[in-house]
């Protein structure tokens, strides 16, 4: 996977976090991990297609899940609804929007499909298209795991 890829990610990530949320987020790390992959507590995944293919998924505990999504709602949650749901898969979108900007300026372009909640952690999920790119954040609501999965789709 490129690198351009995985970078597309990482200022959209932390800009909307700070808008959206009202906290800094931090790179923590990055790095390949398997195509393989047992999901967070709460995890929200974004297809992409057009001249990139892939998944990008965001990886939430459930820490970090109830105060990103009280963030968003903009009241303390108490419980994973469907609103609170909406709201994770909203950040999501929102970050991966953002990047699809960055990718689509650099001759990429993209369309997401909207978000997916799977729920509780412990699902195996494996992609297809080989290693993928980790990304971990931590800031003062938690940690955020961004799983990006991308390849450039081949001409059918």
């Amino acid at each position: 996977m490129k690198e351009e890829y995985v970078n597309a990610f990482l200022a959209p990530a932390k800009l909307v976090w700070e808008k959206e949320l009202n906290t800094p987020l931090n790179l923590v790390k990055a790095e390949a991990v398997s195509h393989q992959y047992t999901t967070e507590d709460i995890t929200a995944i974004i297809g992409v297609s057009g001249s990139l293919r892939g998944n990008v998924l965001y990886g939430f505990a459930n820490g970090s899940a109830f105060s990103v999504a009280g963030a968003m709602i903009g009241e303390p949650v108490t419980e994973l609804d469907d609103m609170s749901l909406s709201a994770l898969g909203e950040i999501a979108n929102i970050i991966t929007g953002n990047a699809a900007t960055h990718l689509a300026a650099a001759g990429y372009e993209c369309n997401i499909s909207p978000p997916v909640i799977i729920e509780p952690a412990g699902s195996r999920l494996t992609t297809t298209g080989g290693p993928q790119i980790m990304v971990s954040f931590n800031s003062d609501l938690g940690e955020l795991k961004i799983r990006i999965s991308l390849s450039e789709a081949r001409g059918d």
